[in-house]
């Protein structure tokens, strides 16, 4: 496992941070609505409306779901949800990241709202609801749907305004897409809008919701869950001619990105693992008959320079191609993609881990250590008997 230094992780958060972003960029991809709506962080709403009731003027997500119930409980079970998260919060108490500029920079995306950084409970509760629908006490969000029951009349919290905007991928962009002129190989290293904006999904006309809110589904699946992943990547595992026979096996791992609309994996935080081996009859896995590749961006952060990327646009795909002496006792030629989320995460927590001294920081830490290990699974294992 690689180690990552703790300022690449805060390299990361400035190249997030909407100071950094290049302005003219941003407003041309966003548009005069998102480029005012998504002025980071939100500004505070001030004094509500004289006629609004407590619940109508309360920020918190629970007084939301008291009228949205299907989407409060989509949303606690999102990263959104989960965006102050324990590696998040403990390098808020320990490190670079606890100093009032920089804690202050990375609030401003884990914790969007101004009444956020006052209120504790609230900022504990990450991407709230606040965050996308309410601005200045004004509710907004998509146009109603034709089949919509009627409003009540009068409407809570004086209603809401429609916009077309919640319903175009550039909704997505300001924190999906990272607007730094000095990008790491031409590329920002969030570049998720503009690859979307390549792909035969959005020729098609289908945006980000198409995919993470279907139905309007407010639960973001992406790359944490692999049934989200399983439905847009196929894996298959192919012998070479008669490459399973004799005494040399050859076949090719391949994985088709035919269903993400960008980058296999966008982020550079993920990495996705393709490995081919061979195994006796009873399941061990035979030394020395592995091959594997990492796809993934990879990038030095030392020198802001891209390493390698070796991931996979949409449409594409990317082949492993196996060539070995068979193994004495192999009985099963094994291909398998394992797909790791939180793989730089994990070398920064393990650095972390080591160096913390905070007991608050350091329990949070191994948290979220625990966390970022749960979260690696097996995409595809594909097992081809040999002869």
């Amino acid at each position: 496992m690689t180690r990552f230094p703790t300022r690449w992780l805060l390299l990361l958060a400035v190249a997030a941070c909407p100071a950094a972003a290049g302005a003219g960029e941003r407003e041309a991809i966003l548009g005069p609505f998102l480029a005012q709506h998504w002025r980071l962080p939100v500004p505070a709403q001030g004094a509500p409306p004289e006629a609004f009731t407590p619940l109508e003027a309360a920020l918190d997500p629970a007084s939301c779901g008291s009228c949205h119930p299907q989407q409060y409980a989509d949303w606690q079970t999102t990263l959104h949800a989960g965006a102050y998260s324990p590696g998040f919060a403990g390098q808020l108490i320990e490190g670079p990241l606890a100093e009032r500029t920089e804690r202050d920079a990375c609030l401003t995306c884990h914790s969007p709202l101004a009444e956020q950084q006052r209120d504790a409970g609230l900022r504990a509760q990450g991407i709230v609801c606040a965050a996308c629908h309410v601005r200045s006490h004004r509710r907004f969000g998509p146009p109603r749907r034709p089949d919509a029951a009627p409003a009540p009349s009068p409407a809570p919290h004086a209603g809401f305004e429609a916009r077309a905007e919640f319903q175009d991928a550039r909704f997505c962009a300001e924190c999906h897409q990272f607007f730094d002129a000095d990008a790491p190989g031409g590329k920002p290293i969030q570049n998720t809008f503009v690859e979307w904006q390549q792909s035969p999904q959005a020729a098609r006309g289908e945006t980000c919701q198409s995919c993470h809110m279907p139905d309007r589904a407010h639960r973001w699946r992406g790359i944490h869950d692999p049934e989200t992943v399983r439905d847009a990547v196929d894996v298959t595992l192919t012998p070479v001619a008669a490459g399973l026979e004799g005494p040399r096996l050859e076949a090719a791992l391949v994985v088709n990105n035919r269903g993400v609309g960008h980058h296999f994996p966008s982020y550079v935080t993920p990495r996705v693992r393709v490995a081919v081996w061979q195994e006796d009859s009873s399941g061990r896995e035979l030394s020395g008959t592995r091959e594997q590749a990492w796809i993934a961006r990879v990038l030095d952060f030392s020198d802001w320079s891209e390493i390698s990327d070796t991931r996979i646009p949409p449409g594409e795909s990317v082949k492993l191609d196996y060539a070995q002496e068979r193994a004495a006792g192999a009985a099963v030629l094994v291909g398998r993609v394992t797909v790791d989320p939180d793989y730089h995460y994990r070398g920064v927590y393990q650095e972390l881990v080591q160096t913390y001294s905070d007991p608050a920081a350091l329990s949070r830490m191994r948290e979220a250590l625990r966390r970022a290990d749960a979260s690696r699974y097996v995409l595809r294992e594909l097992r081809r008997p040999l002869p």
